[in-house]
């Protein structure tokens, strides 16, 4: 018996025909059928033909699991339900009833199935395993093979009618290489190849969206919104109205969510709420509960959200009448807010480290108390400020329907992409009256002679130029107006043929990462000369060199310095899973163009 992946104690081959009556052995065994879902035993015909229908086809990917003392077959784990759209697989195991027991076999198995074949050869980026809450072994194995509980769904039925609870868990891949070598063809479905390169049709707006929601929350009547974008802040967010006990009805397939407004009145008035990393729940809601008449919210975050600044906004807030206690240090999550309505008729707010904080106030005030004068001091990410203050005058009130339009951030990879994979790139939907400040990131690529661009019918189209176009005299590029693509002007900053000055960025020093720094960190991995001056970066043309990338669990940093990996085959970008932030297919996109 040939063995195709060695463990310490066990190794891996594919199942084959003549594996059926050990397999069945397996499967059907009384532990087996009464901890998985079918709970019914399986005939050899159905086994043999589940073989030959969707393993020998390429659908289903399984593995025998062997000790390597004696070679004795002890189980056998599996992976299936492949989705190419995510490139997520789902993972199992079963073992036989006189299976060696305390050699941990289990465990390494469902480790090797996931690290070498899921994710190595078949280049998946996230593996999941539904288990019985009342399996507490199968709950064992997968916690330590490293994956993680994410949900519990209550009342599933299994094929017996049994009704039971269920354990979701996940497992993301560590890092992915690129270019990608790998036995599966991502297939987002939201990719058209044209004549002359790519229509990609990308989430909705994550500023859009976050938004769209508070205002549908606070208004009256329903507001149904379409194109909404589901990624782990608008998860948060989404959450937090939960607590809040805020009415949604939420259809992730149709990207739609119909709001139920509360007017103005929070109908809980004590809640506990956990914003995860999302700044924009983190300072949105933050501002209206500090608003309100009355309430006792206790206000939580991520690790990685704790460190990000909150007291400018909390200032004000204090400065109206709301009581705030700090649970950790001063100005940043964790705190409560204890509201008593609004005592003055005028605030001053602080927007140098972020304009969240006046767009905030804007739209709470709007709905709780529409005459409160709020002064400014700052005058950083403006473009997000007119954002909000267009919403607020366009999102109609009452039973109604707003669409999203596609997130800007998102089709800035794909715009720098397009010279790097010598083809054309449009964004369906994204025009360039958008009012997302973004879009003028299009401009700056237009600018150092990356591409050329145009709007048309389908939307804002990029084409790259020749080769060298992109050279010359020194440049110095202020990116305030769309802060957010500094990373990707950087990742693509080296291949221009000049030096890049990139200023008017200080404030993404308190973003998800001290940017700055990362950035110059990253490029001095790949070889890049670069260096940090105060709250500049200057990058010097060079020829990277592949590196693993560290990407300090920001979303931004691991999309941007994907596109490095197009010039510098065999770069690893680490914890890719980090895009989920607010675009989780990201890389399937990314290889599926490349």
């Amino acid at each position: 018996m040939s063995d195709l992946i060695r463990g310490t104690n066990i190794y891996l081959r594919p199942i084959t025909e003549d594996d059926t009556d050990m397999v069945l052995a397996w499967r059907n065994c009384d532990r087996t059928v009464s901890n998985f879902y079918y709970r019914t035993p399986i005939s050899t015909e159905d086994h043999l033909n589940w073989i030959r229908n969707k393993v020998n086809k390429g659908e289903v990917y399984q593995y025998i699991v062997c000790t390597i003392e004696g070679d004795t077959p002890v189980g056998c784990v599996y992976l299936q339900h492949i989705d190419e759209k995510t490139l997520t697989g789902e993972t199992g195991v079963f073992f036989s009833e006189d299976a060696p027991a305390g050699k941990g076999l289990a465990t390494e198995a469902v480790k090797l199935i996931g690290e070498k074949v899921g994710f190595e050869m078949l280049g998946l980026l996230h593996l999941t395993a539904k288990v019985m809450e009342k399996n507490t072994a199968s709950r064992r194995v997968h916690e330590k093979a490293g994956y993680r509980l994410v949900k519990t769904v209550h009342g599933e039925a299994c094929t017996d009618g049994e009704i039971v609870n269920s354990l979701y868990f996940i497992k993301d891949a560590d890092k992915t290489v690129i270019p990608r070598k790998a036995l599966i063809k991502p297939h987002t479905g939201k990719i058209t190849e044209t004549e002359d390169g790519y229509l990609i049709k990308v989430p909705g707006s994550k500023s859009i969206t976050n938004r769209a929601l508070l205002i549908a929350m606070l208004a009256e009547g329903k507001t149904t919104l379409e194109g909404v974008l589901f990624s782990d802040d608008t998860e948060s967010f989404l959450s937090c109205m939960d607590s809040l006990r805020i009415e949604t009805v939420v259809d992730r397939d149709a990207c739609t969510v119909t709001v139920t407004g509360c007017g103005g009145v929070i109908p809980e008035k004590e809640a506990f709420l956990n914003v995860g990393s999302a700044g924009t729940a983190a300072r949105f809601l933050t501002a209206v509960l500090g608003l309100v008449n009355t309430g006792t919210y206790h206000m939580d975050s991520s690790d990685q959200m704790k460190k990000r600044p909150m007291a400018p906004l909390l200032n004000s807030l204090m400065e109206l009448g709301c009581e705030v206690k700090y649970e950790g240090e001063e100005g940043f999550f964790p705190f409560t807010l204890i509201p008593h309505g609004i005592n003055k008729s005028e605030t001053t707010v602080d927007i140098d480290k972020s304009s969240q904080f006046l767009s905030a106030l804007m739209i709470a005030s709007t709905f709780i108390k529409p005459d409160l004068q709020i002064n400014v001091t700052g005058n950083h990410g403006m473009s997000y400020v007119e954002m909000t203050k267009k919403m607020l005058e366009t999102m109609p009130g009452g039973t109604s329907t707003y669409s999203i339009e596609p997130d800007a951030s998102a089709a800035a990879y794909f715009y720098a992409m397009a010279p790097l994979i010598g083809k054309s790139v449009t964004i369906a939907g994204l025009h360039e009256n958008s009012m997302q400040g973004d879009t003028g990131f299009v401009k700056i690529l237009e600018n150092i002679g990356w591409v050329k661009s145009g709007d048309t019918p389908e939307g804002i189209k990029v084409t790259p130029l020749p080769e060298g176009t992109a050279t010359g005299t020194p440049i110095t590029i202020n990116m305030s107006s769309c802060s957010d693509q500094t990373i990707t002007l950087a990742a693509i900053a080296p291949f221009l043929g000049r030096t890049i000055r990139i200023t008017g960025i200080s404030h993404i020093r308190v973003q998800e990462s001290d940017r700055i720094s990362a950035i110059v960190n990253e490029l001095k991995r790949l070889g890049v000369k670069c260096e940090e001056i105060g709250d500049d970066i200057i990058i010097e043309a060079s020829c990277p060199q592949a590196a693993d990338i560290e990407t300090y669990n920001d979303h931004r940093m691991a999309m941007g310095f994907s596109l490095m990996g197009l010039k510098a085959p065999g770069t690893a970008i680490l914890n890719p899973s980090c895009c989920g932030k607010t675009f989780p297919d990201y890389f399937a996109y990314f290889y599926e163009m490349t």
